[in-house]
């Protein structure tokens, strides 16, 4: 399979839309298009960076990182948001080349650390980032529902 991975562009708006409903599906989740999904229009007003893998002219997956800042470690970090590929394409390697482009993304901004998390029902998604040699902490993710 021949396919390109590359930085979305505003253009990318309506099949980001489709992978992120795609996803959240994947992990048993509800997805919910809002209004503010319209903030994709114009990913350069975001503090997230998207790559995309593209193949004769069809997004078929995406990632999505945050730079952040570690009070414990007082350093700049890449926060690994979202690694989603169509069922199609996984098991060809596609995974591992956009966790090597983020490596890449991450020196150019002279950050030397990448971090994630996934649900611990995702086995796959958990073998694969061992694989890599990702090392694993064990936490609870919280979150609270602030009203408007």
């Amino acid at each position: 399979m021949k396919y390109q991975i590359r930085l979305a562009c505003n253009q990318d708006f309506k099949s980001i839309i489709k992978l992120m409903e795609a996803h959240a599906q994947f992990e048993g989740q509800p997805f919910k298009l809002t209004i503010k999904h319209n903030s994709l229009i114009d990913l350069n007003t975001l503090p997230i960076t998207f790559f995309l893998v593209e193949s004769d002219n069809q997004i078929l997956g995406y990632m999505s990182v945050v730079k952040q800042f570690s009070t414990w470690d007082m350093d700049w970090y890449l926060y690994l948001d979202c690694l989603y590929l169509v069922d199609k394409i996984r098991g060809y390697g596609l995974g591992k080349d956009l966790m090597q482009q983020v490596k890449v993304f991450a020196k150019k901004q002279n950050i030397s650390k990448v971090e994630w998390q996934t649900p611990i029902s995702n086995l796959p998604a958990i073998s694969f980032y061992k694989k890599l040699g990702a090392l694993s902490k064990e936490k609870q993710r919280f979150f609270w529902h602030v009203p408007s």
